[in-house]
Order: C-alpha cells, then sequence, then structure tokens
C-alpha cells in the first residue's frame, strides 16, 4: 500500500489543480510512456521490459497481460483486469484499501464482444462521479500536454458509443490535466522496494570493483592506472548516467598524491587518467601508498567514498634478532580519525537535524582522535579538514532546509586535503576520504498530553569495507617467509604447531577491523592468514588470555608493529571466534589449553555470569553466526541491506508500552495485552457479497486477523468463486490459519483455535495493528461496509415527456460503488395532459406502473402541496437533490429548441438531436456551436495581437 498512498495524497484537498482521480491505462492508451511507467511504480517493475519475475517465465508479454485500466480515487481504487493477467496483479493489489474490482470469469471472457462491452462499461463506471481526471501524460521527460491526442486514445474514443459508452466525447464530459510531473516527484521518494534495488546495483559495482583488483598480482599491481580501476567498477554506469555539474556526486579514483584538492577539484569522470600509474603517483615519484576512491550508484542517490591502500601497515614477527623494517602508518591513522568523525557527525545530525552543529562535533572528533594517536603535530597542518552532509535524491542535492530532504537519502562525508609527509619530509602525500550514506528516522511518543521524539539513523554503505589494502612485493616476500613458520617441525619463536589452518573469526574493537578466514595455534603463539598478510603473535606479545568461545587475547604494546592496523584498538584485545564443531574448536579444548598451561601463558575460563566485553564485537560475531555463512575476507561480505531491518518513517501518537512491543517484544510486556482472538467468517457468497462487500474483504482480513471461519459449500456443491475468494484472502493474509466449517460446523480444535487469546497477541501480530493502523484505534479508513440507502423528494409543476421519462428510468443502474443509483421511485406526475399520473417504478423487478390518480384511495395520495402538483420519491444510493433535478430535466419536454433552426447535418427525431453518425444528445448542438466559435475567433484574435506585439513600435528618431 505504500507506493499507492504516495500517489492518493495526490488527491488530497480541494480546487481545480486537484483531479478527482488519476486515469492509467496500457493497451487502451496507445502504450503511453507516463501510464506505463505509473504502472510499473504500482505494480513494483512488473511491466518492465524483459520482465524476468514472472512465476511462469513468459518470454514476452501478451497483449492481454497489459489490458489493465486504474482509476485512482483519494479513497479508493477501480481496476479493471482480466482472467489472464488477474493472478499476476493479484499480489500487488490485495493489500489496497477499498478496491473496487472489475474482471469477468474465464467463460465469460471467451465472448470477445461482450468482453469489449465490459471494458467500455467498467470504464464508464469508474468515472461517473468524475469530473477532473489527472493523466499521467509523459514519462521523467517534459512533453507539451495535448488533450485531444488523449483523446484519440481508443478507451476514449469507446466512451462516446452510444448504448455501451458515455454517448458523447469524453473531453466534453471530463476536464482533463496533466499530472505527469506531480508523479515524478512520488517515483523519486525512497520506499523499502526501491531502496533494496538501488542497493543490490550499489553491491554489484563494488563486487565489480575488488572483483577487478584481486585479479592484480603484487606485480601487476605497479602497472595499474586510475582508468583502469575506474572502468572496473563503473562502466555500466557511464550508460545511464550523464553527469555535467560538477557539484553533483560523481564516481572517481585517485592514487597517492594525485588526490590533492586541486586534483579532485578538476576531476571529470568523463576522462579519468591513463598516465597516473600506483608506480608513480606517490611521494618524489615513488610507488602509491594509498588511493582514495567514491562509488556512485547510477540510478539513483546512493554513493560512499573510501581511503584502501597499497602494502601493509605491519612486519610478521619471527624472531628477537630479525631486523624489521619501519611501516608508514601516519595516513592509515588519519584516515581512522575521519571515520571516527563522519559517525559522530551522522550521529549528532540524527539526533539534532542541524548541520551545523553535526560539523562542529565531526571536526572535533577529528582532531581530538589525532591527539590521542600522538599524532598532535599534525593538527596545524589538518585544521582545515572539511565535514559536508548532503541531501540527494534523482535530480541531484538538495539544501538541507527543504521539507523533501527528510525523505531522502544523505551522505555525510568527510576530506583531508594535501597531508604533508612530516616523517620522511618527501613533499605532500594526497588526501583521505571518507564518507557513508544514511537515513534517519524519528518516531513521536505520546504519553499523557505531552509528546516526546525518539530518532535513529542506519548506515546504508556500513557494509561496504573501510579498511583494505593490496600486497606489494616487499609484503609477499615477508609473509611467505613467516610461513615456514608452519613447515618447521623443530620448533619456531611460537613454539611447535598444535593444529592444522582452520576457519575462523578475528575482531578487535576497532571500527576497522572485519572478520578474517583462517588460524593455526601453536604451542607458544598463534598464526593467521589474513588479507594483510601472515600475522604472527608470540606469547612474549600476550598478556592475558580470556576463554569463552569466543577467545580473548589481550596482548603487549610490542605487538603493535607485527599487527595489521586494522586490528589495532585501545583495549590493546584481540577476539577470536572458532566455529562451533569445527576441528579448531575441538583441538583447542582437548589439546591447545593443556599446552598453552603448561607453556606458562596466563589464562582465565570466563563464565556467562563474569563475561563483560566489547558489545560491539558480540554484535559483530552474533551477525556473522546468524548468517550462517563461511568466514571470508571482508571484502567479499554481501553490501546488501534488507529493507525489513530499516527504521520506520514516523509513527505517530504510538504509547510507551506500544512501543517497547513493536521494537524490543519482551514477555512481560506482551502480558498487557489481553485482546482476545479476531476470527473473520466467510459466510456463501449472497448477491450482495458479489457486487459489494467483495472489494472490503481485503480490508477487513488484513494482518490484523488471525482465523478466517469458512462457512460455506466445501465438499460436492462448492461455490464456484470460494476457491478465488480463498486465494484473495491468502495474498492479503499469509498467516492467517483457514477453518473449512461447512454451514457452521466447527470443531473443539478449530473453537481452540478460534478462542484463542495468545495467537492475537503475538509480537507479529502486534506489530500489524500498530502499525497498519497508528494511533491504537484500529480504525478502517476506506468507509463503511455496507450500503447507504437515503430517500430523497423533490416537487416541480411543469409536465414531463413520458417516453423521456421511461427511457431513463429504466437505465439509470450502475455497477459498483452505485452511486446514483435509484431502486424504488413513486409519485405523482403529468405527462402530456394535465391529468396528475400516479407513478411507481421497482428497480428489482423492473416493472414501471403508470395510471391516472385515483383521488378514493387515501393510501396514494401523497402531501398536500400548496406551489407544486408534481412530486416523486425516490430510495437509493448517493441520491442528491440537485442530482435528482438534473435527471429530470432530461424528462422533460423541449418545448422551444427543437423549434429552432439546427446545423447541417443535425435532425430532431421527436425525442433528441441526432447527428449524420447516429450520435444523439438531448441539448441543441448550436450550444456546442457557438463555443466552438468563440474559441476559434479567440484564437485568430490572439495571433493578430501577437503579429502586433512582433512588429514593435517605430521610434521617432528611427529613419
Amino acid at each position: 500500500c505504500c507506493r499507492l498512498r504516495q500517489v492518493q495524497a495526490l488527491l488530497c484537498g480541494s480546487g481545480t489543480a486537484i483531479p478527482d482521480g488519476i486515469l492509467c491505462s496500457l493497451i487502451d492508451s496507445r502504450y503511453n510512456e507516463g501510464c506505463t511507467e505509473l504502472a510499473k511504480y504500482l505494480f513494483y517493475g512488473l511491466y518492465e521490459q524483459n520482465q524476468v519475475n514472472l512465476e511462469h517465465g513468459l518470454e514476452e508479454f501478451p497483449e492481454e497481460m497489459l489490458d489493465v485500466i486504474l482509476l485512482i480515487k483519494v479513497d479508493c481504487v477501480h481496476l479493471y483486469c482480466n482472467p489472464l493477467n488477474y493472478s499476476y496483479l493479484l499480489p500487488y493489489v490485495s493489500h489496497w484499501r477499498n478496491l473496487h474490482l472489475y474482471c469477468m470469469t474465464e467463460t465469460e471472457y471467451e465472448d470477445e464482444e461482450a468482453a469489449e462491452e465490459f471494458k467500455i462499461s467498467s470504464f464508464v463506471a469508474m468515472v461517473q462521479d468524475c469530473y477532473h481526471i489527472g493523466v499521467p501524460y509523459s514519462s521523467q521527460q517534459i512533453q507539451k500536454f495535448d488533450m485531444f491526442m488523449v483523446e484519440k486514445w481508443p478507451l476514449l474514443q469507446a466512451f462516446a458509443l452510444e448504448g455501451i459508452g458515455g454517448g458523447s466525447f469524453f473531453t466534453m464530459k471530463y476536464k482533463l490535466m496533466d499530472m505527469s510531473e506531480n508523479l515524478w516527484q512520488v517515483y523519486n521518494r525512497l520506499d523499502p522496494v526501491s531502496l533494496d534495488n538501488l542497493l543490490t546495483e550499489f553491491e554489484k559495482q563494488w563486487n565489480g570493483f575488488f572483483s577487478g583488483m584481486d585479479l592484480e598480482s603484487h606485480l601487476s599491481i605497479l602497472e595499474l592506472s586510475e582508468a583502469q580501476a575506474f572502468r572496473s567498477y563503473y562502466l555500466h554506469g557511464l550508460i545511464s548516467r550523464k553527469i555535467t555539474d560538477k557539484k553533483c556526486q560523481q564516481p572517481y579514483v585517485l592514487f597517492g598524491k594525485h588526490s590533492a584538492l586541486e586534483d579532485l577539484e578538476n576531476y571529470l569522470f568523463n576522462f579519468p587518467s591513463e598516465s597516473h600509474q600506483v608506480r608513480n603517483t606517490g611521494p618524489q615519484g615513488s610507488a602509491a601508498r594509498h588511493m582514495i576512491l567514491q562509488c556512485v550508484a547510477p540510478k539513483g542517490p546512493l554513493a560512499c567514498a573510501r581511503t584502501y591502500f597499497f602494502g601493509t601497515t605491519h612486519n610478521p614477527y619471527l624472531n628477537q634478532n630479525t631486523e624489521q623494517k619501519k611501516t608508514d602508518v601516519v595516513l592509515s591513522q588519519i584516515y581512522s580519525a575521519a571515520i571516527q568523525a563522519v559517525l559522530s557527525g551522522i550521529k549528532c545530525y540524527s539526533c539534532t537535524t542541524s548541520a551545523t552543529k553535526a560539523k562542529d562535533v565531526a571536526e572535533n572528533t577529528f582532531l581530538m582522535s589525532l591527539d590521542s594517536m600522538n599524532l598532535s603535530q599534525y593538527r596545524s597542518f589538518l585544521s582545515k579538514c572539511e565535514f559536508t552532509i548532503q541531501a540527494v535524491n534523482k535530480q541531484g542535492i538538495i539544501p538541507l532546509t527543504n521539507e523533501d530532504s527528510h525523505y531522502v537519502i544523505k551522505t555525510a562525508s568527510l576530506i583531508v586535503h594535501d597531508i604533508p609527509d612530516l616523517q620522511w619530509d618527501r613533499g605532500e602525500l594526497g588526501s583521505v576520504v571518507f564518507s557513508e550514506s544514511f537515513l534517519e528516522s524519528s518516531i513521536n511518543i505520546q504519553q499523557r498530553g505531552t509528546v516526546s521524539s525518539d530518532s535513529c539513523y542506519t548506515i546504508l554503505t556500513a557494509t561496504v569495507p573501510r579498511y583494505a589494502c593490496w600486497l606489494m612485493e616487499s609484503d609477499v616476500k615477508q609473509s611467505e617467509q613467516a610461513q615456514q613458520l608452519t613447515k618447521d617441525d623443530d620448533g619456531t619463536c611460537l613454539g611447535k604447531v598444535l593444529t592444522a589452518a582452520d576457519a575462523a573469526y578475528v575482531l578487535s574493537s576497532s571500527h576497522l577491523s572485519a572478520p578474517e578466514e583462517k588460524i593455526i595455534f601453536f604451542s607458544e603463539g598463534l598464526f593467521i592468514h589474513s588479507q594483510y598478510g601472515s600475522i604472527t603473535i608470540s606469547k612474549d606479545h600476550i598478556n592475558k588470555v580470556k576463554f569463552y568461545n569466543p577467545l580473548f587475547v589481550e596482548y603487549e604494546d610490542s605487538l603493535l608493529p607485527h599487527l595489521p592496523f586494522p586490528l589495532h584498538s585501545s583495549d590493546r584485545c584481540l577476539v577470536f571466534a572458532l566455529l562451533p564443531r569445527s576441528k579448531s574448536q575441538r583441538a583447542f579444548y582437548s589439546k591447545v589449553l593443556s599446552v598453552w598451561k603448561s607453556s606458562g601463558l596466563a589464562l582465565q575460563f570466563l563464565d556467562q555470569d563474569n563475561l563483560t566485553w566489547n558489545q560491539k564485537n558480540h554484535t559483530k560475531l552474533q551477525k556473522l553466526h546468524d548468517s550462517q555463512e563461511p568466514p571470508m575476507a571482508k571484502r567479499r561480505g554481501s553490501l546488501k541491506t534488507s529493507y525489513c531491518q530499516l527504521p520506520g518513517q514516523e509513527y505517530t501518537d504510538v504509547l510507551d508500552v506500544v512501543q517497547a512491543v513493536l521494537f524490543h517484544p519482551d514477555p512481560v510486556v506482551q502480558a498487557c495485552f489481553t485482546i482476545g482472538a479476531v476470527t473473520a467468517c466467510v459466510n456463501p457468497l449472497t448477491s450482495f457479497i458479489e457486487h459489494f462487500a467483495f472489494p472490503k474483504l481485503l480490508e477487513q482480513l488484513s494482518q490484523i486477523v488471525s482465523t478466517v471461519v469458512f462457512t460455506g459449500l466445501t465438499a460436492e456443491k462448492k461455490h464456484p468463486l470460494m476457491q478465488h475468494v480463498q486465494q484473495l484472502v491468502r495474498s492479503a493474509n499469509p498467516t492467517a490459519a483457514f477453518i473449512l466449517a461447512e454451514r457452521g460446523a466447527v470443531t473443539d480444535e478449530d473453537m481452540n483455535l478460534i478462542l484463542s487469546e495468545s495467537s492475537f497477541n503475538e509480537p507479529q501480530m502486534l506489530r500489524a495493528r500498530y502499525v497498519l493502523y497508528p494511533g491504537c484505534k484500529g480504525r478502517f479508513c476506506s468507509g463503511s461496509g455496507t450500503l447507504v440507502l437515503t430517500q430523497q423528494r423533490v416537487a416541480f409543476n411543469r409536465p414531463l415527456e413520458r417516453p423521456l421519462f421511461v427511457t431513463h428510468i429504466k437505465s439509470s443502474l450502475r455497477p459498483s460503488p452505485f452511486q446514483g443509483n435509484m431502486y424504488n421511485v413513486w409519485g405523482k406526475v403529468r405527462f402530456s395532459s394535465d391529468q396528475l399520473m400516479e407513478v411507481s417504478y421497482n428497480a428489482l423487478s423492473g416493472n414501471l406502473r403508470i395510471v391516472p390518480e385515483d383521488n378514493s384511495d387515501p393510501l396514494s395520495q401523497g402531501p398536500k402541496e400548496t406551489n407544486t402538483s408534481c412530486f416523486l420519491f425516490f430510495d437509493g444510493v448517493g441520491l442528491t437533490e440537485d442530482g435528482l433535478k438534473d435527471w429530470l430535466r432530461l424528462c422533460a419536454k423541449q418545448m422551444t429548441r427543437h423549434l429552432e433552426p439546427l446545423p447541417p447535418g443535425y435532425f430532431y427525431n421527436g425525442y433528441q438531436y441526432v447527428d449524420i453518425f447516429g450520435d444523439k444528445t438531448n441539448f441543441h448542438p448550436t450550444e456546442e456551436f457557438i463555443k466552438e466559435y468563440i474559441a476559434e475567433a479567440n484564437k485568430e484574435i490572439e495571433q493578430f495581437n501577437c503579429q502586433l506585439e512582433s512588429q514593435g513600435q517605430p521610434d521617432l528618431f528611427e529613419p
């Protein structure tokens, strides 16, 4: 219902700029692009070209699949379809509120002429109470709205057919208006499905980038150019996205010192550099140590930037005598500070919605992080770091002060420009960048007359690895040298090998760390195979080992040079999670523990009561365990975020206890609700249900119903529509229990299910109730579920034309929603003579009775009238006095106009005006010719005035 409500919101309010409904047709609009786009939006891509989501895998749509007509009103939807596409449309429309469905059975649909008449009459019924009708005329590109082109649509041409359609030109009876631009704004808004599709496409880009980079060896990576790295992840985006504005988000890849501020400002993604390679973009022409890159979704407002590295930041520990090379971790440290700054800025913005406050918090966090890493000497150079938050939609960047910015993705970024090389004094190192795209959300909680606000945010790009590196030649040599430890049986700095390499997770509390792959236990240490190269941890660097699966290893500061920077943490602790029932887990408890204890390592066993450790690590490990996926390098992880985990978009008027049930289910809280189970009983389908209650069925049997009881025939004489009803109910409520209780016969087990109190109070039921119906009142908003019959009395003086009266009264019934239908008419009228006639008509029997007035029968006499002698009582649905007066005017004599001269091609048949094509009208055609003449004359006058204005007035002094 989400997308439908977005469209219906355009119809709220009043005025000439707001239509009564929005019309959408596919085949019968000559496949109009605007209509097709609206159908794709409402049916979630069902009508995309080369559609592959169809259950039966159709290679292409048959024409009948596109035979759909939609009329969307503010409180209901009219849908015409056919038996062939009904089953495909059902999953998309089964939850729509107040749905009016027009569909023939398969047998009825076999008669082509009857099917065409049914379509036209359905369309006439849809638009009967409309005056202004909106049309989605064009698709994402402004086209001049041509009302006469719309009039040529086959559906609107058929509207003029006498006896089937409305009997006149559609544009003469209804005012059309273009709703294209309004609908484009709706399409651009984010919803769970479009966000899920956006993240899926975004994931493909990053996976393509990592796949391309991983193909490079430690030798060939030196020859990699910015253009090659660029093409690896954005090639398909070039076709679908054209970027000309530098202020717009654009993808980029820049190596080493070529990432300076000047290079960023002058960068154009259409012309990536072939000459700037990894080998020549470092300080003084050396190899680059890092790269900055930004990935942008080609079809949506999603982007994130990262800084990745060439070469590792550690040297594997081999022994005390081995000379270790010095590593440069300054860029990694600055990058880590930038990440902390962006995350703190996002958190501040979600709480305050103030970009200024978020900027202050982010930049202060950045400088404080530098101080904590002993990089205070960089303060004077890095005080100009730039933090920004931008709201972005498909059209580009919009101001945060704009109301629409609350509903779009935002990107927070921090760029540190032109970092100097203070350690080696080799000039500038380039820039560091980090950004994340996020959604923020708020919920208003009303309690005891006061409203408080709570907010949260979701970082959509959090699964894109925040740290990655690719090994260079020297790193590979060191890693291979360390791997010799695993093959030496004579004992090493780590002791003897106790286990074979096995899968495990290795984490730290750093926001840069991610799961690793394999671990080997030694008698006096650990060996880890990682994407950063080999990691060796000797017992000389271990302070204490705590174990409760996961395993906690507290290490000394002396390990830091031998530990990759992403695993550095302030608590100096590594977490090892051994996979359940794995070889490494069994070997650890059976062999490693006893050997480590005898080797002098400080061991401590933790039970569940005193297990106090970093909650972030626990969350990471729990997600990995729940995913049931094998451990893998962090850049292999899926980037996709399920939309069901995203925060809600502002629920209002919710009590605290309800909020607890919605977001933190708890048995104690659930016990507060003692509402009994709601059970819907579906009786045999009477004609009333078939004609009116059937559209209401979906709403009444939505997700708040726990049990549905079918009391109709379920055995030999099963009702022909019962199967369709069950299919419809199952689409609207997949979790409801079905009970087949023919003629109301239920078993004890059925009664227990029907009267169950617990089923209605399950967390998913509570969430469905309070999210579908905010305010905890559970009210339906689609109107009454029964027909409302009213009676109107109209009095008048002048006589009626008997043939016109008979014709109109027998052709006045309309299908659902039955507005304006007259089911019973009685009273007294005059026709050609002065005698009063008693009239009575019943729509059910179709009998019309017209007899002279019987003054002897007191029951037949109406109320005494002083000013009028004729009156009629009307019983029907949605009757108004003005509407009935208009209807009676159609039945009155045309005493004067039919004697006036008629335009060529028209004649009067005694009752109506008929043209040469057989079209009939009750009104004199001269009125329409006058309108056309005035319009044509005004057009000529406007053209003449334009010619005069174009000539201009000559100046007095001109030659």
